[in-house]
């Protein structure tokens, strides 16, 4: 079972469950300190992502009588690592003075076609584009798609229109 509760409610849940203290996972995500606190009595994990910097709730935390780690508590499938995942970006010429950017995460090695092909999906649906225009599209704002793996490190070379690795 998992409780997601914001920071108020995870104070109090720490409190009443653990008056005398207890071991709370601290990790970042993002803007957001990640505080997940597992109960192996009753088998719950407890979550909460609180705009706080991480120095400041582990202050708070030890102040109460808790323990700060390093980590986070998860489900197995719940938590994807970010170094599990696949970024692709394009950009592309826009109507503005500065160009398109437009990026996604993808948990498998996508190809460059599903990734042009996501874009004008979602491109179509906010009515940014119609239909017909998907041809019309990548002949004017001629897309440069970019997709890294988890094991890239850099790109290379700017001019190149495709990497993949």
């Amino acid at each position: 079972m998992q409780l997601l509760t914001d920071w108020d409610g995870f104070l109090a849940e720490m409190q009443n469950r653990n008056p005398n203290g207890a071991t709370i996972y601290l990790s970042r995500d993002g803007r957001y300190t990640v505080l997940t606190h597992l109960d192996p009595t009753d088998r719950i994990l407890f979550r909460c992502e609180h705009a706080i910097p991480l120095e400041e709730a582990t202050s708070a935390l030890a102040t109460l009588g808790h323990t700060c780690r390093t980590g986070v508590w998860s489900t197995e499938t719940e938590h994807q690592s970010l170094d599990e995942l696949y970024i692709a970006a394009i950009a592309y010429k826009s109507d503005e003075t500065q160009p398109g950017l437009w990026i996604d995460a993808y948990d498998y090695p996508p190809n460059p076609s599903e990734v042009l092909s996501k874009l004008l999906e979602e491109f179509n649906a906010e009515g940014t584009l119609d239909h017909a225009d998907n041809e019309t599209f990548t002949k004017l704002a001629k897309p440069n798609i970019i997709i890294l793996s988890p094991k890239t490190s850099r790109i290379s070379s700017p001019k190149t229109n495709l990497i993949i690795k």
